[in-house]
Parts: C-alpha cells; sequence; structure tokens
C-alpha cells in the first residue's frame, strides 16, 4: 500500500514549532515518517531552517530530510546528529553523487535520489544500486502550493517499468483530486505538504486515503 508522509517546509522557527505541534497532535500520525525540507536559497530560490531548528523540537517519527542545496555534503553531518534516518538529495546538485550517497552510506543512513521533471531519468542509472528511494519532483522545487505537473506521472510510470530495487516517491503539490493518478501510476509514497498542514491533518489525511480508494 502506499505510503502517504506528511512534509515540512519551514523558513522560520516559529513556523516549525508550529507545524511540528500540529503533527504531534494529530491522531494519524503517530508512527512512520515526516520528511523535512531544506533550502539553501542557492539551489533554489527559498532559504529554509537549518537542522540545528530541527533538534530543538523531537518528533516521534523517522526522519527524512530533502536536501534541495547545492551542496548536500556539507549539511550531511548535521544531519546525523539530528538523528535523521534518510537523506535524499538532488541528483541536479553540484556535489560529486557518488561520494554524497558513499558519504551518507557511511554514516549509516539511507540514501535518496530526487530527480527534477526536466532531468532525463538516465541520469539515475549509474547510481542507482545505491539509494534506497527515488523522489519525482512534481512541482519546481523550493515552495510549497505551486501546481502539479502532469509529465510526473509519466515519470513515474517510467521509473517503475525499470525493475529498479527502490521505492519511487513523488514530491509537490500531491492534493485530493490528483492523488488517485498519481498512486495508479506506480508511486510507492507521496509526499503531501501544504494540503495536509493547511487545516484538519486528520481530516485532510481521511480526504486523501477516499480519493485512493
Amino acid at each position: 500500500m502506499v505510503q502517504i508522509i506528511p512534509a515540512i517546509l519551514s523558513t522560520t522557527e516559529a513556523d516549525f514549532e508550529r507545524d511540528t505541534s500540529r503533527l504531534k497532535q494529530s491522531s494519524s500520525f503517530k508512527e512512520g515518517w515526516v520528511h523535512i525540507d531544506f533550502a539553501d536559497n542557492i539551489f533554489v530560490r527559498n532559504k529554509t531552517i537549518e537542522s540545528s531548528v530541527v533538534a530543538k523540537y523531537p518528533i516521534e517519527l523517522h526522519k527524512e530530510a530533502h536536501l534541495m542545496v547545492s551542496h548536500p555534503l556539507e549539511w550531511i553531518d548535521d544531519l546525523v546528529e539530528t538523528i535523521f534516518e534518510r537523506i535524499i538529495f538532488h541528483i541536479e546538485a553540484k556535489d560529486d553523487t557518488k561520494k554524497c550517497i558513499e558519504y551518507i552510506k557511511n554514516k549509516g543512513l539511507q540514501v535518496g535520489l530526487a530527480i527534477n521533471n526536466e532531468t532525463p531519468i538516465e541520469r539515475l542509472e549509474q547510481f542507482i544500486d545505491g539509494v534506497a528511494v527515488v523522489l519525482v519532483m512534481a512541482i519546481v522545487p523550493g515552495f510549497q502550493g505551486q501546481e502539479f505537473i502532469p509529465a510526473s506521472l509519466d515519470k513515474i510510470r517510467n521509473l517503475k517499468s525499470r525493475g529498479w530495487k527502490v521505492l519511487v516517491g513523488v514530491d509537490g503539490a500531491v492534493k485530493d483530486d490528483n492523488i488517485k493518478k498519481i498512486v495508479n501510476s506506480g508511486a510507492d509514497f507521496v509526499i503531501v505538504g501544504s494540503y495536509l498542514l493547511k487545516g484538519d491533518i486528520d481530516e485532510n489525511l481521511e480526504n486523501l486515503w477516499e480519493r485512493i480508494k
């Protein structure tokens, strides 16, 4: 069954404290993963909190970091100290992809590769044996609340058809009017941010499950 993973993209500590508090109060997310976005205002045009803020507000969920940054190697050690279990970075980042994968794995963490909509899937091929997940970006990375890119569905199907032993996820503009198409395309998990966190989290999640049926 597909996993629905809540996402937090916070530009201030106050925002992060609010969103983690709301997730803790939710009856729906007592286990599983939480997806926390980090942006450096270089790779994407947005600047988020850093991992030191995450450490101040513990949450009883497995944490994965999504590094929308040019130089992921500069972020990894701090994320390890903040007890992240999976680090997803972009195939389009400037640091050497193989070095990043090896460094993360040597720290005992799972590795994920994110891929933007315009990037050919073939760029992943030489690295795929070293990663646990591939994250398809269905928006231009950096901001929540954008429109879903329909071509992402073809990218999911393409990835699943290759028989690679990775989980395929989708990040960006996932909501009630497209989640069924995403799941039917073969996604193993979906990252949901603004749709979940605006309003009642439990009701919004239930609505997503209803649409998947």
